[in-house]
C-alpha cells in the first residue's frame, strides 16, 4: 500500500503489487478491494477415506488433501467423470509400471 485514504488529500487506496509493478487505486469504502487467495501447491489422498463411485451421477469421488503455499489444507473431493476415471486409470497404471521397473521388477 503506498497511500492511505485521509493521508494529506488522499481519497482513495493507492495500492502497488508486492515487488514494485505499475500502481492503482481504489476507493476509500474498500468497495473494490478482495482477498488475493493462496495458491494451491497440490492435493494428497485423504488418509483412511475411500473413493466413492456414484451410478446415477456416473462420477467417481477422491477425498483429497489440498494443501496451500501458505502452509495452510483444506479437505475436498476429486470428482471425476467415466471418461476422467479411465484416463487416471490409465496414467496411474503407467506409473505403477514405472515404479515397479524402477525397483527392478517386472511389470
Amino acid at each position: 500500500m503506498v497511500a492511505l485514504p485521509g493521508e494529506g488529500s488522499a481519497t482513495t487506496y493507492h495500492l502497488r503489487p508486492p515487488g514494485g509493478g505499475t500502481q492503482w487505486s481504489a476507493p476509500a469504502d474498500g468497495t473494490t478491494l478482495r482477498p488475493v487467495p493462496v495458491k494451491a501447491t497440490h492435493a494428497t489422498l485423504l488418509a483412511g477415506r475411500d473413493a466413492v463411485y456414484d451410478p446415477r451421477a456416473r462420477q467417481g469421488s477422491v477425498p483429497v488433501e489440498f494443501h496451500f503455499d501458505d502452509g495452510s489444507t483444506l479437505n475436498g473431493a476429486l470428482i471425476l467423470t467415466t471418461a476422467e476415471l479411465e484416463r487416471l486409470y490409465a496414467q496411474t497404471s503407467r506409473l505403477l509400471d514405472a515404479h515397479e521397473r524402477a525397483l527392478g521388477g517386472t511389470s
